[in-house]
C-alpha cells in the first residue's frame, strides 16, 4: 500500500511539473467553462434560483473529472488546485466574477452574523436566460444535469465532504495543480458517489 501511495504522489508531483507550464487559458475554454458554470447553476439551482458559490464550484469540478473518468478528456481543461473547501479551479474566481461584470450572473451576498462570513448566492440574469449552450454536448449536458439532481438536497458540506474522500484531494498538497489522471486511480463509487444511481455506463 506504501508503494501505491508513494507512486500516485510521484504521478502527481510530475503532472504538476507539467501543468505549471500552463499559466492561461484559451478564449475558446472560457466560453465552454462560463458555458458550464450557467448550465450547472440553471440545474443546480434551488427552487428560489439560487446556489452557493462553494456548491457550485464542487458541481463543476465533479463535471470536470468524471467526465474526464469515462472519456479521459476533461471537459473544460481548466487547472484545479487543492483548496481547504476541496479542488476548485483557479479559472473559477476569475471568469464568475467576469460574469457577474458582465451581467450573465447575479450574486446576492449575505452576511453570516455567527461567523461573520459571507455566503454568495449565484443565479442566473435575465440577460443570460436565452444563451445558447452551443459549446456543450448533450452528453455533457445530461452529465451537468445529472449531479445537480443528485446534489440538489444536499448541504454544502455534503459535497465538500464528498470530494475531501477522493483520491484527487488527499493526495495533493495544499494549493497544488491537481492532475485529472488521478481519477482514473479511484474506485468508481468514489468517482460517482450518489450520482452513479443515475448514470448508465
Amino acid at each position: 500500500m506504501k508503494k501505491i501511495v508513494e507512486r500516485r504522489k510521484n504521478i502527481c508531483y510530475i503532472e504538476n511539473m507539467v501543468a505549471r507550464q500552463k499559466y492561461a487559458y484559451t478564449k475558446e475554454e472560457a466560453e465552454k467553462y462560463k458555458q458550464i458554470i450557467l448550465y450547472a447553476i440553471k440545474t443546480g439551482a434551488d427552487k428560489d434560483g439560487r446556489i452557493a458559490k462553494t456548491k457550485l464550484a464542487k458541481e463543476v469540478y465533479l463535471a470536470d473529472f468524471i467526465w474526464f473518468y469515462e472519456t479521459n478528456t476533461p471537459m473544460s481543461g481548466m487547472e484545479y488546485r487543492k483548496r481547504t473547501y476541496g479542488p476548485v479551479a483557479d479559472a473559477f474566481f476569475r471568469i464568475i466574477e467576469e460574469m457577474e461584470e458582465d451581467e450573465l450572473i447575479k450574486c446576492e451576498r449575505i452576511s453570516n452574523t455567527q461567523n461573520d462570513k459571507i455566503k454568495n448566492l449565484y443565479s442566473i440574469s435575465d440577460l443570460s436566460k436565452d444563451i445558447s449552450i452551443d459549446k456543450l454536448n448533450n452528453d455533457e449536458k445530461h452529465l451537468i444535469e445529472q449531479i445537480a439532481k443528485t446534489w440538489e438536497n444536499k448541504r454544502t458540506s455534503e459535497i465538500v465532504d464528498f470530494t475531501h474522500k477522493q483520491l484527487p484531494w488527499k493526495i495533493c498538497r495544499d494549493e497544488e495543480v491537481i492532475p485529472y489522471s488521478l481519477i482514473t486511480q479511484e474506485d468508481s463509487s468514489n468517482v460517482y458517489g450518489p450520482v452513479k444511481l443515475l448514470r448508465s455506463i
